[in-house]
């Protein structure tokens, strides 16, 4: 699917099961920036709708900028990554930014936007501003092999014990330096939920989810549920980027158990056992898998940008994402 003007990568979605439609919220830039890379710190984000992946709409001309942070908020730079979800009473936007006034202006932090309405397009900023702490570094650090790691929100939930949870791409201040990418994982309790997306109640940080000390940077993780009951954690990682013995960059994953209580996910702590699900070579990254799709593996292309299915159906579901009984 590639967009008439723009250069598409990162993409997330909403899936409206009464339309039969897939809104589509993608970064994009002018594509004379691609070739010296500073596309990334001219990214927007655009909204399309698709029914599947094949044909897409991409809107009118002003689709493709629909998330517009107010003058004087903390998002004054380009937009990252995020998710949506519906809830009660509208839509819920989390997305990555950064404030080009604090330290080197590439630290990030993730945000929070509010719609009644996804094709409205005007989304309502509240000042929340969750940094990394605790566990994670907060700031990039000199010799690091990459930026600082504090994007791409990834939420759902676990009703047994009324708790909604965030992964974020991340880094550990424990893991060695240039190997220290990792999955972190947020928690807030169900009823405390719209006062933590309005920023008046901290989130919990646990510890990461997943922390191999093999990965410069582990990217767009995601959860998603094997048809036997146990669940796939799956990210994405450059090859250049990917020290692990057992992976070469990709799309990559590692299966889990629930625990008993169905509060947390158990991992491998020691040597996890991550796989590939797309090498880099097959020419996608930051790859979604699609339940509505059959578990079908959806990348941006990463020669032409633009986005693409891999004809790879993994036949994963979804977790629980539904949060349209809460409010906001």
């Amino acid at each position: 699917m590639q967009h008439p003007s723009r250069h598409v990568w990162d993409f997330w979605y909403h899936f409206d099961p009464e339309a039969g439609l897939f809104h589509v919220f993608y970064l994009n830039a002018d594509k004379a920036l691609v070739s010296s890379e500073q596309h990334h710190y001219a990214a927007c984000v655009g909204h399309a709708t698709t029914p599947d992946f094949v044909a897409i709409d991409w809107g009118d001309r002003s689709s493709f900028n629909v998330l517009n942070p107010p003058a004087k908020h903390w998002a004054n730079t380009c937009l990252w990554s995020g998710d949506v979800i519906k809830v009660k009473n509208g839509y819920l936007m989390f997305y990555t930014s950064r404030d080009s006034r604090q330290d080197d202006g590439l630290t990030q932090s993730i945000g929070v936007a509010y719609a009644s309405d996804l094709s409205a397009n005007q989304w309502r900023f509240f000042d929340t501003q969750l940094k990394p702490k605790f566990f994670y570094q907060s700031r990039g650090l000199d010799g690091d092999r990459t930026i600082h790691a504090w994007r791409d929100p990834f939420l759902f939930r676990r009703r047994e014990s009324q708790q909604i949870f965030m992964l974020v791409s991340a880094k550990t201040v424990s893991s060695p330096l240039g190997q220290s990418g990792a999955i972190a994982l947020l928690q807030v309790a169900d009823d405390g939920f719209a006062q933590a997306v309005r920023g008046e109640q901290d989130w919990q940080y646990l510890p990461p989810l997943l922390a191999p000390c093999g990965y410069a940077e582990m990217e767009v993780p995601q959860l998603y549920q094997q048809p036997e009951g146990s669940y796939e954690l799956v990210f994405s990682c450059w090859s250049k980027h990917d020290f692990s013995p057992l992976t070469a960059g990709g799309f990559q994953g590692i299966t889990t158990a629930g625990s008993e209580s169905g509060d947390r996910l158990d991992l491998p702590r020691s040597n996890p056992a991550i796989h590939t699900l797309s090498p880099e070579a097959e020419g996608l990254y930051a790859c979604r898998i699609v339940p509505e799709l059959g578990g079908e593996i959806v990348g941006f292309d990463i020669q032409s940008g633009g986005i693409r299915r891999s004809g790879i159906q993994t036949h994963l579901a979804s977790v629980d994402r539904d949060f349209s009984d809460l409010a906001v």
